[in-house]
């Protein structure tokens, strides 16, 4: 175990990073100084994915037993099923609290500009309107989303390709 945690620790250690911008317009390039990384891991590496999936491991343990999470590398997606409205947004504004809490405690922030909302319809004419906020963010409802590179669309049907 010594010698894995060894393996890590200079895997995460002494790394360095800057940023280069050019501009091919101006035919200029700005440079900044080299600072050291104090936190994560190095992107397109073969242990980053890994070592986050252990490092949310616990995220679906953190909402209630009628939310569902469904975790795939770095997306959280989750799914609320209620035939009953104030159920419904209950569930969404419990969902909401309960996952910025574990990101808070966790380090990590939500980014409600990617969240998105999609509600399906089915021809039940138990269709409601939801709009949903947590503190003063905004999430959009959507008709359609790209989810492991599939479109699904409120409807359930192929409509979208």
């Amino acid at each position: 175990m010594g010698k894995a945690k060894l393996l890590i620790e200079s895997y995460l250690s002494n790394r360095y990073q800057r940023v280069q911008l050019t501009n091919s317009m101006l035919n200029c390039t700005a440079v900044s100084g080299w600072n050291e990384v104090k936190h994560g891991v190095p992107q397109g590496s073969v242990l980053g994915p890994l070592l986050f999936l252990l490092y949310i491991n616990d995220l679906p343990k953190a909402v209630s037993n009628n939310v569902f999470p469904i975790l795939f590398a770095d997306d959280t997606s989750v799914l609320i099923t209620s035939h009953n409205v104030s159920e419904f947004q209950n569930g969404i504004t419990t969902s909401l609290h309960q996952l910025s809490e574990w990101f808070q405690a966790n380090s990590l922030s939500l980014n409600f500009s990617k969240a998105l909302i999609l509600q399906f319809i089915t021809k039940s004419p138990n269709y409601f309107d939801i709009n949903t906020t947590h503190g003063n963010n905004h999430i959009s409802k959507a008709n359609h989303i790209e989810f492991l590179w599939l479109y699904i669309n409120d409807t359930l049907t192929w409509n979208t390709y």
